[in-house]
């Protein structure tokens, strides 16, 4: 971005840096009971951050120039551009909720893929611009490379806190490519239509649902600090097995869809992909008073998978409130044969508890 063009974006709101925080799952204990005694419910409860916020929508219009790709499971807009060299530029929207560990961790995520050093909270305020659309203010952030070598990585992106969502629309590529492509991607993100827009969470009404999502620990279940994007972490440690680790998180809609997520988690095991038919085939459901849940049990089967495997994954995919829940636990094969019924007692004891917030409301 050139300095004339930061100098008409400094000008707008400063605003939306307020708006961000990630608000970590908190965690209520109690007496755990005794591993030896597995008839007893486990009392620790784990409480996760409300995910029922209203959410809006963002449209956009793709740039005559740019190529459309299929879209992925975290990317709702996916283009790239292709210089005469044959180099490519990529051009990506993605969504998230809250803030996703923060402007600063993200902004520095994509300066390591510029090769190029962290900066300090100091430094990330005085490099941000400012921007509106629509009224809705945003940040653009100007990643350029150090080096004159054409072939460099040269980042530049528009975020927008909307709808309880962190919106990423980002362009990174060789700084050839990238510099020809500037007007246009600011035209594409001042062309941004914000749809949807829902009262503010304090005037809407409350919902059922409404309160934070929890669950009952399951003894041996420690708390692990996981990544910005988690709902809950925990770590499963048992006798000499390497140790197995449990996630919960969500996303806005279908989050790619049952097949790509399913398949994801296999692949990330070494195991093949599965079919549309063989998915539904292997689909189990879990029942408790309040959810539905999907169930799969990904391991190896077939000698030459049990010769190359030693992992397994158990995961649980809710859609609840246009939202998609996903809980997984990852390990040996043979530990998650030991945890497979308080990975069901989890899912069993989720529900929504109404929080002290929103008697406020």
């Amino acid at each position: 971005m050139t300095r004339i063009l930061r100098l008409i974006w400094t000008t707008l709101l400063v605003s939306a840096l307020a708006f961000s925080g990630c608000k970590r799952a908190t965690v209520a204990v109690y007496d755990v009971p005794k591993e030896a005694n597995p008839s007893s419910k486990p009392k620790t409860a784990a409480t996760l951050p409300n995910q029922n916020a209203p959410k809006g929508r963002i449209q956009w219009t793709k740039p005559d120039a740019w190529t459309e790709l299929v879209p992925t499971a975290f990317r709702k807009g996916n283009y790239i551009v292709e210089g005469s060299s044959g180099a490519k530029t990529e051009i990506t929207v993605s969504s998230f909720p809250g803030s996703v560990g923060g402007i600063l961790a993200n902004v520095n995520r994509w300066r390591g893929q510029a090769s190029l050093s962290p900066i300090t909270s100091d430094e990330l305020a005085r490099s941000l611009t400012q921007i509106s659309v629509q009224g809705q203010s945003g940040q653009f952030v100007d990643i350029e490379p150090e080096s004159t070598d054409p072939s460099a990585i040269y980042i530049v992106a528009a975020i927008f806190l909307y709808g309880g969502e962190s919106w990423f629309f980002k362009m990174s590529g060789p700084q050839e490519i990238v510099s020809t492509q500037i007007a246009t991607f600011e035209q594409f993100v001042n062309g941004l239509a914000f749809l949807d827009t829902e009262p503010e969470p304090e005037a809407a009404a409350i919902k059922p649902t409404d309160g934070e999502l929890a669950f009952d620990v399951p003894a041996g279940w420690t708390e692990s600090k996981g990544s910005s994007m988690r709902l809950a972490s925990y770590e499963i440690v048992k006798d000499s097995f390497p140790s197995a680790d449990f996630s919960i998180t969500s996303f806005p809609g279908e989050a790619g869809g049952l097949s790509a997520n399913v398949n994801r988690w296999r692949q990330q095991i070494g195991l093949p992909k599965w079919s549309d038919e063989q998915i539904q085939t292997e689909l189990k459901t879990v029942k408790s008073d309040s959810f539905t849940f999907a169930l799969f049990d990904l391991k190896p089967v077939t000698d030459d998978e049990k010769a190359n495997v030693k992992e397994r994954v158990l995961a649980a995919i809710l859609k609840s409130d246009d939202r998609s829940w996903f809980y997984k636990l990852k390990g040996d094969v043979f530990l998650l044969e030991t945890q497979r019924n308080k990975f069901r007692d989890v899912l069993l004891t989720s529900r929504f508890e109404s929080s002290p917030g929103n008697n406020d409301l």
